[in-house]
């Protein structure tokens, strides 16, 4: 199926490329990846986000348009990246509908099956684990930009290669990528070892934040965008906010909630490999991978979040049994 999607791009002129919403380092980087692939075959390649994306991914480039509901696109071919559902897309899904051709690559292990051509990994620890054979079907010369690219999405979606979903394809394929000349160590400063004076006081405030349930063995963190201003944040600064409770020692499962909308809140979950919280999040119509997921919660809020922490309790309990927990 891959190498048909790759047929598919390289016979468009145009192609339209798409990602979920408020998008991560996989995200960015499968697409500007495929962007630059294409490209360098003298195709036109356009990248559609919601918002500008967060400054510290800008060393991946900055060649792409902001979309909305009324955004008109005359790509011949759209494909999707790292996004297994059209409602992901968020006010881009209505400019992707209307383009001919719709393909997919995408690695989570829930979500639903869309588009002409749809290849999903879900063992793949990230999409552009997946991207890196994709380009490479595109064209025999990638460029660094591209392998640039992959390694920040390999890298983020695994916690820089500590994550349990990194297999041994995922270091073989980092090893070629290495092998292309990139400055691994440019792309780790920027994302891993650069932070904001504003930033390391709110981590520290946020600690004391955390709620525990079960013993210690789960934490919650609620995060209100209020919370986030008083220090000058946005949530795009703290994206590896649900990993902090989770590093607390004793903690097997963390929470994290923040602002959605006015009526809703975001959930995400974070394991240490315990439990598969993506059968979790799909109790509350979410999704994701067995050890990190996530899902939205309206109604009564307060109520369903502590529902939510029930479920886990649950799994946690009766699913492994608590002399394995």
């Amino acid at each position: 199926m891959l190498k048909k999607i790759a047929k598919r791009l390289k016979k468009a002129e145009h192609i339209a490329i798409f990602t979920h919403q408020n998008p991560d380092g996989d995200a960015l980087g499968s697409s500007f990846a495929v962007k630059y692939a294409l490209e360098s075959i003298g195709k036109r390649a356009t990248i559609y986000l919601e918002k500008p994306m967060h400054e510290k991914f800008n060393f991946l480039g900055t060649d792409y348009e902001i979309a909305d509901e009324n955004t008109e696109s005359n790509a011949d071919c759209a494909i999707v990246l790292d996004c297994g559902e059209y409602s992901r897309l968020g006010n881009t899904a209505e400019t992707c509908k209307k383009i001919p051709e719709l393909l997919c690559v995408d690695h989570h292990k829930t979500g639903e099956t869309f588009g002409k051509f749809y290849y999903n990994e879900p063992d793949a620890a990230a999409t552009a684990q997946i991207v890196y054979k994709l380009v490479n079907l595109i064209t025999k010369n990638v460029s660094q930009k591209a392998y640039e690219a992959i390694y920040t999405g390999m890298s983020t979606d695994t916690g820089h290669f500590k994550f349990s979903n990194v297999n041994p394809e995922t270091f073989r394929i980092a090893a070629k990528v290495l092998e292309s000349g990139i400055n691994h160590r440019k792309i780790t400063t920027i994302i891993y070892d650069t932070v904001k004076r504003e930033k390391m006081m709110f981590l520290g405030a946020a600690t004391e934040r955390v709620q525990f349930f079960h013993d210690g063995k789960i934490a919650l963190l609620d995060c209100p965008s209020e919370f986030l201003k008083e220090y000058g944040l946005t949530y795009d600064d703290v994206d590896e906010l649900p990993n902090i409770p989770l590093n607390l020692e004793g903690v097997l499962v963390s929470v994290l909630v923040k602002d959605r909308d006015e009526n809703s809140k975001r959930v995400s979950l974070r394991t240490k490999d315990v439990i598969d919280v993506s059968e979790v999040a799909q109790k509350f119509s979410g999704g994701g991978h067995k050890s990190a997921a996530a899902c939205v919660i309206s109604g009564d809020i307060a109520q369903n979040i502590r529902n939510l922490v029930d479920t886990i309790i649950e799994k946690l309990t009766f699913g492994l049994g608590e002399k394995d927990v």
